[in-house]
């Protein structure tokens, strides 16, 4: 989810996982440059009741709110604005989702969230996402990226 900008060259670009290619580098267009997807990881109550959101790059955003008035939640979507690290929005990790995988053998593949299922003490968390082909398959939690709700907040794949 990075974004490298070249100013000088008035290019932007996004680091994003490919179906069985690993890492690519997408051109993106100059106003999808201003922000960046960041899922959370963990939510804290740090020193003098102020949260923290820990997000996937290891960084800590503090948002404005107080701890009764942050609705995000571990695997929701942040959409940060660059280069403030303001939180503008977030996408939350539910059922009817657009989501993004990023590890494992589907990493790369996206669609929509049909399913969510707990884990157990020796099962990790699922879930099935429908690609745009409308088939199915499952993949854990910890390696899905919610993306957008009706359409993708960010570029996916080269048009």
């Amino acid at each position: 989810m990075d974004v490298i900008e070249l100013a000088d060259a008035n290019l932007a670009y996004r680091i994003l996982p490919v179906e069985r290619q690993g890492l690519t580098i997408l051109r993106i267009p100059k106003d999808e440059a201003k922000f960046k997807l960041c899922k959370v990881m963990d939510k804290k109550i740090a020193p003098k009741g102020t949260v923290q959101i820990g997000v996937h790059d290891g960084r800590n955003l503090v948002p404005p709110n107080d701890e009764t008035t942050v609705p995000y939640r571990t695997n929701d979507t942040l959409r940060v604005s660059l280069p403030t690290q303001r939180i503008l929005n977030h996408i939350k990790f539910e059922k009817g989702n657009l989501a993004l995988v990023v590890g494992g053998r589907n990493a790369g593949k996206s669609g929509k969230i049909v399913e969510l299922q707990n884990g157990t003490a020796t099962r990790p968390a699922m879930v099935t996402i429908e690609d745009k082909t409308g088939s199915k398959f499952d993949t854990i939690v910890n390696y899905t990226f919610v993306v957008g709700t009706d359409k993708p907040a960010i570029k996916l794949e080269a048009a």
